[in-house]
């Protein structure tokens, strides 16, 4: 995992930068529905793991946590990225500054949400996990907040933006429905959270 670079901008700069970069003009195409047997060994922990990247990316906002779930899958059926959706989640989380969550490695899992909001967040991964789609992000596999600048956003294809975050996916097939036929394998990292 390449660490994540940023430009050292204000966030009011940022926000200019990421406002001039144009949204993609080329069809967004819904990511096929992800299915995880709610029976299989590895259904609860990645049940887990999905709903930590949605409220902790997202807060307790159900639509935003339905598009950081929906990246989530999209990068697990991915070739590029790992094949379970707690590898995905804590990818690179062991260094300050590769993790591609941000909440893996920068101490907000100190943070414990209020039993209704994790309930909440627990009810978006499930659905997801059993083959409820989040069509407006397509079939992003990158997004961050309006208020920084990764290296990356600007070599990729700028996606709807949903509240405060932007989404992105590769130009070209690599960007496409096409990759994304890969299969959840069920073996996840033995992080706590």
């Amino acid at each position: 995992v390449e660490p994540v670079v940023l430009k050292e901008v204000a966030p009011e700069t940022a926000r200019e930068i990421n406002a001039a970069i144009p949204f993609a003009s080329v069809p967004n195409p819904p990511a096929p529905p992800f299915r995880l047997d709610p029976a299989s060994p590895g259904f609860a922990r990645a049940l887990d793991c999905l709903a930590a990247a949605g409220w902790y990316e997202a807060g307790d906002d159900a639509e935003g946590q339905r598009s950081v779930v929906q990246v989530v899958l999209n990068r697990v059926r991915h070739p590029a990225f790992p094949k379970s959706v707690c590898g995905v989640v804590f990818q690179g989380s062991e260094r300050s500054t590769g993790c591609q969550f941000t909440f893996t490695c920068d101490g907000a899992l100190r943070r414990v949400p209020s039993a209704a909001a994790w309930g909440r967040a627990r009810d978006v991964a499930r659905q997801a996990l059993t083959g409820s789609v989040y069509r407006k992000v397509g079939v992003a596999t990158h997004y961050h907040t309006d208020w920084v600048v990764p290296y990356w956003s600007e070599s990729l294809l700028k996606l709807p933006a949903v509240r405060p975050h932007l989404f992105f996916r590769w130009p070209g097939s690599w960007g496409s429905r096409a990759p994304l036929p890969g299969r959840h394998i069920g073996a996840a990292p033995g992080i706590a959270f």
